[in-house]
């Protein structure tokens, strides 16, 4: 048990919810996510290994997929109900371990089908050709607020299966507030803005060594790494799951010149981003781009 304002760190969000055939690029191989995944088997099975063991999912059961690294192979005929989605501390921590692959019956369950089936519903009718990620797509506020309204239904229904299954949300230090100030600025910010420091600083009282000593003995990154981290993996997700051009996505984040971009995601990914966006690059490359892609049917890709 924590304090109430520490439960209001943890960050959530949906990067995708759908039902149907598996996309054929995705049927096997190996992926790495630091998001959740958890599959209904409506039709075929599906065979996950992580480390030495393997565990198969067939029709009407669940599969918790490991985090953050597992091989999946699905048969051709497969069909899921997939929820995809990030529940972390400050930092990218899980909130629960899900460091092994876990297979049950369904109906040992039946509350998990029903926090889920909304989810999809809502995202199948208001997002019919969208490519994966939600958070490229463009929609009104009320519905960002029912799927947001929604998610927590399914948390809740997952974290009580975690519990039955014996994984308790893993315990952290005490968050500092002044912490919690820069977090939360950093979030709010459009992935445009322009570093600033002195600025954070200001906000949480402190001075700027002082605070980026207490954001590392937090959240194990610097305020600015932080910060980069949430543009790059907005970068490969726009590029990977949307028509945006190069160009168009550098402008969003923050870059007046597509060469700047460039030059900024090939120092961090060892690939220009037009070779991310059309799938070429080096092996490391590739398996990064991997944990767009897993599971998805071919209406929610390219």
């Amino acid at each position: 048990m924590r304090r109430y304002g520490d439960w209001g760190a943890v960050r959530y969000g949906l990067v995708w919810a759908y039902e149907g055939a598996v996309w054929p690029a995705s049927i096997k191989g190996d992926y790495t996510s630091r998001d959740y995944s958890c599959w209904l088997v409506r039709r075929g099975r599906v065979k996950l290994t992580t480390g030495r063991r393997s565990v198969v999912a067939r029709a009407g059961q669940w599969a918790f997929v490991a985090v953050p690294e597992r091989h999946q192979e699905f048969s051709a005929d497969a069909e899921i109900l997939s929820l995809h989605f990030h529940f972390t501390w400050p930092g990218g921590e899980p909130v629960v371990e899900q460091s092994r692959n876990v297979v049950f019956d369904a109906a040992e369950r039946p509350d998990l089908e029903r926090a889920a089936r909304p989810v999809v519903r809502l995202v199948g009718k208001n997002f019919p050709g969208a490519h994966a990620f939600l958070s490229a797509q463009m929609c009104t506020l009320p519905l960002y607020l029912r799927v947001q309204n929604l998610l927590p239904r399914w948390i809740e229904a997952w974290l009580e299966a975690q519990a039955w299954l014996g994984n308790e949300p893993r315990r952290l230090g005490e968050l500092d507030e002044r912490v919690l100030r820069v977090l939360g600025e950093l979030d709010r910010r459009p992935l445009g803005w322009r570093f600033a420091e002195q600025e954070l600083a200001g906000l949480a009282g402190l001075g700027r060594s002082q605070m980026n000593a207490l954001f590392v003995r937090a959240t194990g990154v610097s305020p600015r790494r932080y910060w980069e981290r949430r543009r790059l993996e907005a970068a490969e997700r726009l590029l990977k799951n949307t028509e945006m051009s190069v160009k168009e996505i550098g402008l969003d984040l923050g870059f007046r010149y597509e060469s700047h971009f460039s030059q900024w995601f090939r120092t961090q990914r060892g690939a220009s981003p037009s070779a991310w966006k059309g799938g070429g690059g080096t092996t490391e490359t590739r398996r990064h781009r991997e944990q767009t892609t897993e599971g998805l049917p071919t209406k929610y890709t390219k």
